[in-house]
């Protein structure tokens, strides 16, 4: 079994690392994806900005996860994991491999059969996150 565990950790080590997209500012708020969702998440992070709520974006391009992915996890408060399914079967993967909180993590959950779209994302995550007034923005920088 020990034999094992070594080939998953090496395999960690082998599998495309994630992308990290990081916000034009300061931000406790993540969102995990990947796959199909890129487009539609590729967009709606710029939707989100300009509404003033801003999220660094972690792109998964495989499995075992790699050190990668728990570090971002645990550098923000809240995670928000955007999949095309209705079981958040990523969600389960990473609280299963990564040990976190499960309350970090937020499905944003989209299985009705059609591709999701920018404005999906947006009104899901957008709901649920107040925008951050860009007075309060400016004094962070500062």
């Amino acid at each position: 079994m020990e034999r094992l565990l070594r080939k998953f950790d090496t395999a960690k080590t082998l599998v495309p690392a994630p992308i990290l997209h990081a916000a034009g500012d300061r931000t406790p708020l993540g969102v995990i994806y990947f796959g199909s969702t890129s487009p539609a998440m590729d967009e709606a992070l710029e939707m989100l900005a300009a509404d003033g709520i801003h999220l660094d974006g972690l792109r998964l391009r495989g499995f075992p996860f790699s050190r990668e992915v728990t570090d971002f996890i645990a550098e923000h408060e809240r995670i928000f994991v955007v999949e095309q399914n209705r079981d958040a079967q990523l969600r389960i993967l990473l609280l299963a491999e990564c040990g976190v909180d499960p309350a970090m993590l937020t499905s944003i959950l989209h299985y009705d059969g059609t591709p999701i779209t920018a404005r999906f994302i947006r009104d899901a995550i957008g709901g649920s996150v107040k925008p951050v007034p860009e007075t309060v923005r400016q004094r962070a920088r500062s």
